[in-house]
């Protein structure tokens, strides 16, 4: 049986504006690793949880954290930075052990690992909204915390753990 053609490489785009600065490249960085880690948990939490408002909920966030990626991967791309999606090891150790719960056990934890992922995410996100060098990064990052502070606080009425500091 014939395997299907590899599609090509997607060829990136001359940038257009200088190069993003150390601090800015390297926040980028750790929210595409971020979205990716929320993109393969909200995905497990879509067949995975039980709870109609816990499955809605990780519908909203697959959603949103797709967008907030494709946004991110195109402001980057003008400055030359292609990005990439891994997650770091931690965060996949922690996918791997998620997907072998089930029930409450996983809406719990799911829920938990949200509530610490959005809290982290929000401080990143609003030094980020102070301290960035690229207006348009600065912009993505302040609206972008207020999408954040909307999912600690979604995630925290459906029975969360506080978020540790």
């Amino acid at each position: 049986m014939a395997r299907p053609a590899t599609p090509p490489a997607p060829v990136a785009a001359e940038p257009t504006l200088p190069p993003l600065t150390d601090s800015d490249s390297t926040f980028a960085g750790n929210v595409s690793a971020l979205n990716g880690f929320e993109i393969t948990i909200s995905k497990m939490a879509i067949t995975q949880a039980k709870r109609r408002k816990v499955h809605d909920l990780a519908e909203n966030l697959l959603k949103a954290h797709t967008a907030n990626q494709k946004t991110l991967s195109a402001l980057t791309l003008k400055h030359g930075l292609e990005l990439h999606e891994e997650m770091s090891s931690d965060e996949q150790q922690i996918a791997e052990h998620l997907q072998t719960e089930s029930g409450s056990k996983f809406e719990r934890d799911f829920l938990d690992l949200q509530a610490q992922a959005s809290s982290d995410a929000l401080a990143m996100f609003q030094n980020e909204a102070e301290s960035a060098s690229d207006p348009e990064l600065k912009a993505y990052a302040s609206a972008t915390a207020d999408t954040l502070q909307t999912h600690l606080t979604d995630t925290m009425k459906l029975g969360a753990n506080k978020p540790s500091r």
